[in-house]
């Protein structure tokens, strides 16, 4: 009974074995067909789908606010409205649920942080010294409205990602524009000039720093 078991047992790892050598001949004969069958698969699981994530947040009491991301594209608009507006939206890969915006509040100050989905991963595969990658498609960019009222400090800084400001010119701002590698573009000029004494209290303080992503203001439409 025993040497029956045994015996089919070698049976089957010979059979396991001889279907691997043919599965392996296969690959390495017919690379073009394992790249365009392994293409196929990898398309599906890393296409991007739509994705959104909305943020409301009072101000009162808060003098910082940072933002800060690594590669997401922030686009900061100073608003006539009363709350912070955060819109952070694009594709993430499928296997993605979020949430990417983290908040942390202490006493005064208010960090607001954009993460980029896990999965800026890739999927990589080398047959007969032929190699092909699939990287997820992630893409997520973030609108945030910034109250006309809030006139603390505000700092926003990112490594890859742009920054845009848009920003009516009849508001008074300081500004501090930093970028080790990126353009600055500033087409809304110099302020118009008060026609009356300055309130220090009125006037905002805004700072921008990249590594990378370049820096653009412009006027508000």
């Amino acid at each position: 009974m025993l040497k029956k078991l045994l015996l089919s047992l070698a049976a089957v790892f010979l059979i396991l074995l001889g279907s691997l050598i043919l599965l392996m001949g296969y690959v390495f004969n017919n690379p073009d067909s394992v790249f365009k069958a392994f293409n196929s698969v990898t398309e599906k699981i890393m296409q991007g789908q739509a994705y959104e994530e909305n943020e409301e947040f009072f101000l009162q009491g808060i003098e910082n606010l940072n933002i800060s991301s690594r590669s997401v594209d922030v686009n900061i608009k100073i608003y006539p409205g009363n709350t912070l507006k955060v819109s952070l939206h694009g594709k993430v890969p499928r296997y993605e649920s979020g949430r990417f915006i983290s908040q942390a509040a202490e006493s005064d100050n208010l960090h607001l942080s954009f993460r980029e989905p896990i999965a800026s991963s890739w999927v990589q595969i080398n047959v007969n010294g032929q190699e092909t990658t699939q990287e997820s498609d992630s893409n997520l960019s973030a609108d945030v409205y910034v109250p006309q009222s809030f006139k603390g400090n505000l700092l926003v800084t990112t490594q890859q990602g742009d920054v845009r400001l848009q920003v009516a010119k009849n508001l008074l701002y300081e500004w501090d524009l930093q970028s080790e590698s990126g353009k600055i573009e500033n087409s809304l000029g110099e302020n118009e000039k008060p026609t009356s004494e300055i309130n220090p209290a009125e006037v905002g303080h805004i700072k921008i720093h990249t590594q990378q992503g370049s820096i653009f203001v412009e006027p508000a439409p």
